[in-house]
């Protein structure tokens, strides 16, 4: 590493890339995203059908949050098997719920039911409302740094694993283990 300062040092900008980008594609996964260990944000959003979803509305139950876009190919690449594992779960207790990163309700849930997707999100409000913030907020809270990122967060309302990137069928399974001691087999 003393080699590599010194070679920095007298301007080798190639150099310093190389060391920067190193060390962010060595971080895990989870690097980017809201503290695994941490209670998940406090929110206070709508989904698409209008109903009011709070962080205290997950309390008692474990819950898949996914965050995601229309206009993000991994997002919708994933969705039919978040959606699948979601119904395989629904009796161990495991809920999914979708976060949309900042486009309208009429977009969010047109595509959903385009694609035939009955999945619950939460959207941005079509009009400020009062006391309601915006998806950007939320998202800025949770640390989100890419899309698709899905927070596996347990009954007590803490994050037990994060994931930035599109799941695998195996991934899921490896996560949903590693977070609520879970089988699934996809």
């Amino acid at each position: 590493m003393g080699g590599t300062l010194r070679r920095l040092r007298r301007g080798a900008p190639t150099a310093a890339l190389a060391v920067v980008l190193a060390a962010v594609l060595t971080l895990p996964s989870t690097a980017f995203a809201q503290g695994v260990g941490a209670p998940l944000v406090d929110f206070s959003l709508r989904d698409q059908h209008g109903e009011l979803v709070t962080r205290d509305d997950l309390l008692g139950r474990r819950w898949l949050l996914n965050v995601w876009a229309s206009w993000c190919p991994p997002c919708r690449a994933e969705l039919p098997l978040l959606e699948r594992a979601a119904a395989d779960l629904a009796d161990d207790g495991v809920g999914l719920l979708l976060l949309n990163a900042g486009e309208r309700t009429s977009v969010a849930s047109g595509f959903l039911e385009a694609e035939g997707l009955a999945l619950r999100t939460l959207v941005d409000p079509d009009a400020r409302e009062r006391g309601l913030e915006d998806t950007e907020d939320v998202l800025r809270r949770l640390r989100a740094r890419g899309l698709p990122t899905t927070y596996f967060v347990d009954a007590d309302g803490v994050v037990a694993q994060a994931f930035v990137g599109e799941l695998t069928p195996s991934a899921l399974a490896e996560l949903l283990e590693a977070a609520f001691a879970v089988q699934w087999s996809p």
